[in-house]
């Protein structure tokens, strides 16, 4: 079960971070349209960046407070191993 999924609080905030993100991303496509300056449309994608960065980070939060911790608690080792794993492989692609 995901995060999402156990905790409303946190799918309703995701969610509006996610509309944030998605406000920012249209007016970077209006900005190109329109022909604005080449490093506002920039500065506009990276507060872009950002909203997703705090997204990813608040999802992982959830995760960890809920998803991986129930898993390590578990009796079952293949759960815990598979969360450690989930979290390197996470990792990595950073």
């Amino acid at each position: 079960m995901s995060t999402t999924q156990k905790s409303g609080d946190n799918k309703k905030d995701v969610l509006n971070r996610l509309h944030y993100a998605e406000g920012h991303l249209k007016a970077v496509g209006k900005m190109v349209e329109k022909g604005s300056y080449c490093l506002d449309i920039i500065n506009q994608n990276h507060a872009v960046i950002e909203a997703l960065k705090k997204i990813n980070q608040m999802i992982l939060n959830g995760h960890l407070g809920i998803c991986a911790w129930d898993a390590m608690h578990s009796k079952n080792s293949s759960k815990r191993k598979q969360a450690i794993a989930e979290l390197m492989n996470l990792y990595a692609k950073q």
